[in-house]
């Protein structure tokens, strides 16, 4: 039998649906609100939809959008649907190729049931509701710490001394909120024993740091470590390389940037700590350097490195081994230097 296919097109305060069973015909155009009561309307609707069509069961697809489409995620897997969270890039990519002229909530929730109904993208596992919890204080701590960055640099260009004033008290209520929020994560970490022990082999890595290890936990979709590759997390934080060639035309390869940009924010000045305080990374780095790659692609790679050994040690559950990095290439130890 046949799937109901939905594509959901996701907002802060609402989200646009549309249903296909054949990927030609496309009916039941609607728009709810992105709470309980508009979530509880939309699956009463799509289950009727389930029994008119005569389909075994339903497939939702939406776009992974920061924090909006996490109740609704919830609700619907809860509901023992089947859910697909599906990188924005890919949709966005595949929008191209049907070549759209038009653009709004409508013509991209009709465009989402298409990619399913074509591609039946591979189902968003459930996460356990202590692994949900911490996730989404992780997300609420970075958009904290962009909240704050953002008032820090608007303080420096206000003139006038009210405004000054106040965007200095909304600093400081920021402030108070990000230092709450970090605590309840070491409580919630302290707490579980799954997030405590990979949080404890993480920290191991020098230059992986609390937030850089709360991060890479938060991407953690399953209980098990054993369910995500290393390969996959790069991928994921958009980290792996992308070769730029055809013919006999070589382009300048780079990185793929398909992922979580605040992943990838947030590895940044970590690895320029391991470069100056880590032997084994700051031995990569420089062999890098002598074989003639910039600055930055030396940095990005130190980046991947960095994500593939946090990776290692959560698989083989044991810490980094200190005697390791300074058995790797003696030769490089006078050459440690300031990035």
């Amino acid at each position: 039998m046949r799937d109901l296919c939905v594509g959901i097109d996701i907002a802060k305060n609402k989200f646009d649906v549309m249903y296909t069973i054949d990927g030609k015909k496309f009916f039941g155009y609607s728009t709810f609100s992105n709470e309980k009561k508009g979530i509880k309307k939309f699956v009463k609707q799509a289950e009727n939809f389930l029994k008119q069509e005569n389909c075994e069961q339903i497939h939702f697809c939406m776009e992974a959008t920061g924090i909006y489409h996490c109740e609704l995620c919830e609700y619907l897997q809860n509901s023992a649907h089947k859910v697909s969270v599906v990188n924005p890039v890919r949709t966005k990519s595949f929008s191209k190729s049907l070549q759209l002229r038009t653009k709004n909530d409508k013509v991209d929730c009709q465009m989402i049931a298409h990619y399913t109904f074509l591609y039946n993208p591979s189902l968003t596992p459930k996460i356990p509701k202590e692994l949900q919890h911490f996730k989404k204080l992780v997300k609420f701590k970075e958009t904290l710490v962009e909240d704050r960055a953002r008032e820090l640099t608007r303080v420096k260009t206000a003139l006038d001394s009210d405004v000054k004033e106040l965007i200095n008290k909304h600093i400081d209520f920021l402030e108070k909120q990000i230092k709450e929020t970090m605590y309840k994560i070491k409580t919630v970490v302290k707490e579980n024993e799954f997030l405590s022990r990979n949080f404890n082999l993480l920290i191991t890595v020098e230059g992986i740091n609390s937030n850089v290890a709360w991060r890479i936990l938060a991407e953690l979709n399953y209980e098990t470590i054993n369910d995500i590759t290393p390969k996959s997390l790069v991928a994921h934080a958009g980290l792996s390389p992308r070769e730029n060639s055809s013919g006999d035309k070589y382009g300048k390869a780079n990185i793929s940037k398909i992922g979580k940009s605040d992943l990838r924010k947030i590895m940044y000045m970590p690895a320029l700590s391991c470069i100056r305080h880590n032997n084994y990374f700051a031995s990569f780095y420089l062999h890098l350097l002598e074989q003639k790659k910039p600055k930055k692609v030396a940095i990005v790679a130190v980046m991947r490195k960095m994500i593939l050994t946090a990776m290692g040690v959560l698989k083989n559950q044991e810490p980094f081994d200190p005697e390791w990095s300074k058995k790797v290439q003696a030769k490089y130890q006078e050459k440690l230097m300031v990035v």
